[in-house]
């Protein structure tokens, strides 16, 4: 069942003729969320995530769009979604029309967050175009289409993801999520103003390696290319599957380990 602005109905096409041409012709926001265990994971980062983007969009928001009532929307649509899994990927999409806003949320089944779902993955570094550093590129919507580019780029060079670069020819982001290198007992991520997404997930992850007090010190700062290659461990985090190690950069190779069980202990603070 998809949820379009509150009601529920069986497919797309089944929606109004408005919702529809305002789906084709109007500008959107899109949020990618998790559920599992009965749980919206992250549920206020999200929502003030997703409020925080409508705002920078200057879209008009509805007085009605709380907190409590769009997580009801959200269970809503699961609740009628008939699956014999637990775990649902859920996107939601805030169309602008005139000066209306309307969403639809769809919910797709998916596995439980997984590490190293594949045994090989080689990265490069995609230099064809760049990422304004700054804090308009944190919103996922800023480089939709840089991301679409590069990941034909990787698929027509044989690389299961690319590293996207900064106007300042610093690491932002893989296409597929947020970057860590390990180095010894330090963790180096990308800072925000170096303009990778500000994704719910990162933010959760991030603040639960400082809270716990962890052998690792995370320090989130921009980071040069050259780092790559001084890394033992390269690790990527996404909403979609959970961790998935850098096996191999150019002709540098990795370890494993770290990541694994790190993430491993983040999953078990989830409940």
């Amino acid at each position: 069942m998809i949820n379009c602005n509150g009601n529920l109905i069986p497919s797309i096409t089944e929606a109004s003729e408005s919702i529809l041409q305002s789906l084709l012709t109007g500008f959107t926001v899109k949020e990618t969320l998790r559920y599992q265990k009965n749980n919206l994971l992250f549920w206020e980062l999200h929502y003030f995530r997703m409020m925080a983007a409508l705002r920078r969009h200057r879209f008009n928001i509805p007085v009605g769009y709380t907190l409590v009532y769009l997580e009801n929307e959200l269970i809503k649509t699961i609740k009628n979604n008939v699956s014999t899994q637990a775990d649902f990927l859920l996107s939601i999409t805030f169309i602008k029309h005139q000066e209306n806003i309307l969403f639809i949320i769809s919910a797709t089944n998916i596995l439980p967050f997984s590490i190293n779902p594949s045994d090989y993955y080689s990265v490069d570094l995609y230099k064809e175009e760049f990422i304004s550093s700054g804090f308009f590129s944190n919103l996922t919507n800023t480089n939709n289409s840089l991301r679409i580019i590069s990941t034909s780029y990787s698929i027509e060079n044989g690389l299961e993801d690319c590293i996207l670069l900064n106007d300042k020819k610093n690491l932002v982001e893989s296409i597929k999520g947020t970057l860590y290198l390990f180095q010894g007992n330090t963790i180096l991520t990308p800072n925000i103003e170096s303009g990778c997404q500000d994704l719910s997930l990162r933010a959760a992850f991030n603040e639960w390696i400082l809270e716990k007090k962890t052998i690792y010190v995370l320090k989130e700062q921009a980071i040069n290319p050259f780092e790559l290659q001084k890394s033992d461990e390269l690790m990527v985090l996404s909403i979609n599957q959970g961790v998935q190690n850098i096996t191999k950069y150019r002709k540098t190779t990795y370890n494993k380990g770290k990541a694994a069980s790190l993430f491993e202990k983040f999953k078990e603070s989830l409940g």
